[in-house]
């Protein structure tokens, strides 16, 4: 009797073994049973990188522990998972709840790389400057210059973003920032060691000669005053180079104290340091641009683009030897990542984009009624918009999930209300802008759908809304009283380590 059991019970554990030892194995090398086909499959697995990096992730409904947390890029890994359609839901307390559908695919992992999570509500850090304009971080992002306009004067004040103090104040009496149909804005040199601000002033004008008692019409007379923060002085650079109707004033990115500005279409370069020093560098110039290494510009009437070293002399060639439209409209804006990606906005709002990609070549017009355009910082994609529309041009392939080709425009986001200040979100996945008093981020993965998230709500019905990359900072003026602005500021995204500690 005692033999019989132990030959039932060693060919228990033998059959056991013909069973488990399979199902062992193939787990082992990634398969999965699927019960609804009864069959063994090669299983899935779903790849989670969020902000915060502290989330539940959610299966169809059902919260799933990751199990392999990879704390080098707090990615979790949810694998072994039957090839199919699931929805992810990813959540955190006190945050927005972000979710899509996505299909798993036999042996390979689905990656959801830029998930971001905004924050129910957040703390508000305000800044000293009650009645604020328009506001401008420095390169350095230690500071932030802001503009103040009261009974016809204008003031500048220069804000220590870290001691929340202004150090410098510019009075320009008589004169107003210039209006937002000249898309001039006040400019920080790279060193921060100066600052160009655009302004504007209405002068009498002297009546016709031989007409008696008409009166002197108005004319708006348009400058720059060049500010000196560590002197706290400021002159008119009109009065300085002893030139009138300068345009577009740049600064130079390597050499201290160097300017470029047009004036009645020429594009000349001077120096705040020497106002004897003025050198044309090319005539009939009706938008340029400045790279670490040279400056580009179009010519009219063929919008051809040329470039020369920032010295203007040296380095000169054509770049562009066509135009996709036969007598094409006067350029008002150039946009060049490098040689092989430029992008254009003419007059009329027309985008053109001039494209040496890696499978072709083009150059072609994307869109109409354009409003403003900013490359990524790789130059892979081109963000650009117009009052109620939001989209993304790919330059090159995106080999990251969710792929995108070369050559494809996407369109991320509309609205019957206006759009403003649209721009990119420090991943380039991302774009923040504001609909009316509300700041929104939207993300460009169009699996399923978009997930669209709202940033704070303010009391300034049209605010004017700045993200830094470096700072991990949204600036944005709101109400600080009914009847004054101020600055503030929120932390976005949340704050991350590398191990996630």
């Amino acid at each position: 009797m005692e033999t019989l059991r132990r030959t039932i019970f060693f060919w228990f554990l033998v059959i056991l073994f013909l069973i488990t030892a399979p199902t062992v194995v193939l787990r082992a090398r990634g398969y999965s049973f699927d019960f609804s086909r009864g069959v063994f499959v090669h299983s899935g697995s779903i790849t989670v990188k969020s902000n915060p990096q502290s989330v539940d992730v959610n299966l169809n409904g059902e919260l799933i522990k990751a199990k392999t947390l990879s704390r080098i890029n707090n990615s979790y890994n949810i694998s072994g998972l039957i090839p199919k359609d699931y929805a992810v839901t990813i959540s955190a307390a006190d945050f927005q709840t972000w979710s899509k559908k996505i299909e798993v695919h036999s042996g390979l992992s689905t990656e959801l790389w830029n998930t971001i999570l905004v924050r129910n509500s957040y703390q508000k850090t305000a800044y000293d400057s009650s009645g604020i304009g328009k506001f401008f971080i420095s390169p350095k992002n230690g500071y932030a210059v802001f503009s103040q306009e009261k009974e016809n004067l204008l003031t500048v004040k220069i804000l220590n973003i870290k001691k929340n103090i202004v150090e410098n104040v510019f009075d320009l009496p008589g004169w107003e920032l210039v209006d937002d149909s000249k898309k001039e804005n006040i400019e920080w040199s790279p060193e921060e060691d100066y600052l160009s601000v655009p302004v504007q002033r209405k002068v009498a004008a002297l009546a016709q000669k031989g007409t008696s008692g008409t009166p002197p019409e108005e004319k708006i007379e348009y400058t720059y005053f060049i500010l000196d923060p560590s002197k706290n002085e400021s002159f008119n650079l009109n009065d300085f180079l002893g030139q009138s109707n300068i345009k577009n004033v740049r600064w130079d990115s390597k050499e201290k104290g160097a300017i470029f500005f047009k004036k009645d279409g020429d594009l000349y370069l001077a120096s705040i340091l020497d106002k004897n020093y003025l050198f044309l560098i090319a005539n009939s110039v009706t938008a340029y641009e400045l790279s670490t290494s040279h400056i580009y510009y179009t010519q009219s009437p063929e919008q051809m683009v040329f470039r020369a070293g920032l010295d203007g002399k040296s380095d000169k060639a054509q770049i562009t030897y066509s135009f996709p439209e036969q007598n094409p409209e006067e350029i008002y804006k150039l946009i060049v990542y490098d040689e092989k990606r430029i992008a254009f906005i003419n007059l009329s709002g027309e985008l053109f984009v001039y494209n040496e990609g890696e499978t072709g070549s083009y150059f072609k017009k994307l869109a109409d009624s354009v409003e403003g355009i900013q490359f990524s910082n790789d130059g892979k994609k081109l963000l650009f918009w117009s009052k109620n529309e939001i989209s993304v041009y790919f330059l090159r392939n995106w080999d990251v999930q969710p792929t995108r080709s070369e050559n494809e425009t996407q369109n991320i986001t509309r609205y019957s209300d206006e759009l403003k200040n649209v721009q990119w979100f420090k991943d380039y996945e991302h774009v923040i802008f504001s609909v009316g008093p509300q700041i929104k981020i939207i993300e460009l993965d169009a699996r399923d759908h978009r997930n669209s998230m709202d940033l704070p709500a303010l009391a300034n019905p049209e605010p004017l809304v700045i993200y830094n990359n470096s700072l991990e900072n949204l600036f944005f003026v709101d109400k600080e009283s009914e009847s004054s602005n101020a600055l503030h500021s929120i932390i976005f995204p949340e704050r991350t380590t590398i191990l996630g500690f």
